[in-house]
């Protein structure tokens, strides 16, 4: 399921990698536990100080929850009893929104731009299955994971791992928001749809497109979430 990571890049973003991918490739479900720290050191070939650290991003994410005592397990976003720290962001206020997605506009904006000459065959090709997978599959509590490792996919062909520690932080703010968007009916299928146009435009190395369908679908993201707290509000 694992492969040992080679000695260069950041390894701690390559273990968070291939976890999600092992999510999405049904090889980790939902309620799994992972294997023990020296487990996982083994597989992967890294020191424990990497594992502790790609298990703190992955919890951020809202991915994992480390139950104390039992080890770490893949989320169910079904179950309540374990509430990270991006419960808070429930109440992140609109303004707090339009912000976030400010710095993503400048951040994936040239990210996009970058994987569209950064990126090998196979970053295109991994990119294209993230899709396949996400048009094809019935679980809604997937699609976060799905949205996730594409936009996280991009920013790794970019060829910037600082790029990649920022997307991850901007991820995690916007991950509890990001769910419950994808489960609004319709926007998952708006998302796959935007995600096709992007990964089209970078296999046809075409920067400017890839630029402007990214922002379209930020713009897009970004004022559903809008609407989903605005309806809270007035619910409440």
């Amino acid at each position: 399921m694992f492969e040992p990571l080679k000695a260069y890049g950041n390894l701690s973003d390559g273990v968070v990698n291939q976890i999600i991918q092992a999510i999405n490739n049904g090889e980790l479900k939902l309620g799994n536990k992972l294997p023990s720290e020296r487990e996982m050191c083994s597989m992967f070939s890294v020191s424990r100080t990497v594992i502790r650290d790609a298990l703190k991003t992955l919890v951020g994410l809202g991915v994992v929850t480390i139950r104390h005592g039992m080890g770490a397990f893949i989320n169910d976003v079904e179950q309540k009893e374990d509430v990270s720290r991006l419960a808070s962001l429930l109440q992140i206020s609109r303004g707090t929104i339009q912000e976030l997605f400010q710095v993503r506009e400048v951040l994936e904006s040239q990210s996009v731009v970058w994987c569209t000459q950064n990126a090998t065959e196979k970053d295109i090709q991994q990119l294209e299955e993230i899709v396949k997978k996400a048009k094809e599959y019935d679980d809604e509590s997937r699609l976060a994971f799905f949205d996730a490792e594409f936009h996280l996919k991009i920013s790794e062909a970019a060829g910037n791992r600082v790029l990649v520690r920022l997307m991850i932080n901007l991820l995690d703010l916007l991950g509890e928001n990001r769910a419950r968007v994808l489960m609004v009916p319709g926007r998952q299928r708006l998302s796959v749809q935007d995600h096709e146009e992007i990964v089209s435009a970078i296999k046809a190395r075409d920067s400017n497109l890839a630029r402007n369908c990214m922002l379209k679908h930020l713009a897009d993201v970004r004022d559903a979430i809008s609407t989903v707290h605005y309806m809270d509000e007035w619910e409440n």
